[in-house]
């Protein structure tokens, strides 16, 4: 979107509706600096008042973004360009990744024929059903599914959190039905890593010590963990208010902690759990790119369970979940960000026609 180009479609609309930027500005509540620096091209409207404006101007959407009138038989294409544009902007325009082999000798993760029934009041829920599916080293993975489908349940069954009613979990080699409660705990500190869309830090620790925490279960000599807790900082932005409180740093800078505790003790897996859920458009791409550097420099596995598009189009594969069950896969491989998000709406479009119609 040419951000310029929109300004000067605004003034010509809004000189073409007989409105005084004055006007305009006391119909949407802002100020006429605010319309005037549309206009100039320094910025563009928040969300919230696009439709608005797009009203008080008589144009659509679609015409404001492309800053241009639309005819009804170029809707349809222009409508189109608009939306490959906007995803452009969110995604950054990459080239296509180079292909990844695919190591099924040593998965990280192997979940197998894995079923989890809740029984409340002689009530049976199948909440899990049948699942199974490999994560090798070093890959990023995705779980997409509506509320409901059973794919935080599943990632809480690997999380060693709930067992598995049937079937079979391993991470590292290690199955873990075969652990007692005290060695899952154990377990659960040296090889796995966590991030949830709610942060879990501990308030009463600052950023530093909330790090430092996750060294220390793995008994980590002091001297080595401050320097590497101080390197991890700068990779993920937050060296700044290290030795501030979780209360007193913004909500993207406590994800980025949140990461950076993450891979501190060096997992075997790290699990996330709808990550961006509480993050606005900005800090959710910045957290983004920080889950595909922590594959990309420390060799991470990452298996992240989302309903969210844009956090998807990261992952190098993703598993599609209804009702329990993975309905189908989607791996990027050589695709761009672009096309691969297109894809993604595509089998999302298809798992969700098949629920309408029973298949």
């Amino acid at each position: 979107m040419d951000q310029v180009k929109i300004g000067r479609f605004i003034a010509a609309c809004r000189k073409a509706g007989g409105w005084t930027q004055s006007e305009i500005a006391a119909q949407l509540g802002v100020s006429d600096k605010a319309v005037s620096k549309w206009e100039t091209g320094k910025s563009l409207p928040d969300y919230p008042l696009l439709l608005p404006l797009c009203s008080l101007l008589k144009i659509t959407l679609n015409e404001l973004l492309l800053a241009e009138r639309i005819s009804d038989a170029e809707y349809k294409e222009k409508s189109d360009q608009i939306l490959y544009d906007m995803i452009g902007q969110w995604l950054g325009q990459d080239q296509a990744l180079p292909q990844r082999k695919r190591n099924h000798s040593c998965p990280v993760l192997n979940v197998s024929h894995v079923r989890k029934i809740y029984t409340e009041e002689e009530v049976k829920t199948l909440a899990v059903d049948d699942v199974s599916f490999e994560v090798e080293k070093g890959s990023f993975i995705g779980i997409m599914g509506a509320s409901g489908c059973g794919k935080t349940t599943l990632l809480k069954l690997i999380a060693t959190m709930d067992r598995v009613s049937e079937g079979t979990i391993e991470i590292a080699g290690q199955p873990l039905q075969a652990l007692t409660e005290p060695q899952l705990a154990q377990f659960r500190g040296t090889h796995l890593g966590f991030i949830f869309q709610e942060y879990n830090l501990l308030d009463t620790l600052t950023l530093r010590e909330n790090i430092a925490l996750a060294l220390a279960i793995r008994s980590t000599a002091p001297a080595h963990s401050q320097k590497f807790i101080e390197e991890l900082a700068e990779k993920f932005e937050i060296a700044e208010v290290l030795d501030q409180f979780p209360y007193a740093v913004s909500g993207g800078q406590r994800q980025r902690c949140a990461c950076a505790r993450a891979i501190a003790s060096h997992p075997s897996l790290i699990l996330a759990d709808e990550p961006t859920g509480a993050l606005d458009s900005r800090s959710a791409r910045q957290l983004l790119e920080m889950l595909v550097m922590l594959r990309r420099d420390y060799g991470a596995t990452l298996l992240m369970a989302t309903h969210d598009v844009m956090s998807a189009s990261y992952c190098d594969r993703i598993l599609f979940m209804r009702d329990g069950r993975i309905q189908t896969e989607l791996e990027r491989s050589s695709l761009s960000k672009q096309a691969y998000f297109t894809e993604i709406l595509k089998t999302l479009t298809d798992v969700t026609e098949r629920a309408v119609h029973g298949a």
